[in-house]
């Protein structure tokens, strides 16, 4: 008798081991999704601010359009971001774009989150020298 007590008794066991191994695993899943997130919201913010500091970069050169920021705001958007700054002067475009995550699981823990990135391009003019397409003259006194 007191052998076929001791068999149920064990029957339990293994039911509250395999729940427990499953919530942790499922913790775990969903942490490594949070993870997976955070790295493909930095890849996608780096991609729109490389195209945007490029777009922006572009315009300049050919002068083509001189409203820089709207240009910048579509091309973030395009791309699933918001733009957050968008700088140019007559050689150098340095656009910074963010973000927000949607967690599952780390929301619930921490408050929102965002990614941001930042691109730079500098913008080389045909008639700057470098290339040699114009002549210059040096005048001496």
């Amino acid at each position: 008798m007191l052998l076929k007590n001791l068999k149920t008794q064990k029957r339990g066991n293994i039911s509250f081991l395999t729940l427990t191994a499953v919530i942790i695993f499922a913790v775990l899943f969903l942490l490594i999704f949070d993870l997976c997130q955070v790295f493909i919201a930095r890849e996608e913010t780096k991609k729109a601010s490389d195209a945007a500091s490029l777009a922006v970069a572009q315009n300049l050169l050919f002068f083509e359009n001189l409203d820089c920021n709207k240009m910048a705001e579509e091309v973030t958007q395009r791309n699933n971001c918001t733009l957050v700054e968008c700088r140019h002067d007559y050689d150098e475009v340095q656009v910074t774009v963010e973000r927000k995550l949607d967690f599952i699981l780390v929301d619930k823990l921490i408050s929102k989150c965002s990614v941001k990135s930042t691109s730079r391009a500098k913008v080389i003019y045909p008639w700057d020298g470098q290339f040699d397409y114009c002549d210059t003259y040096e005048f001496v006194y």
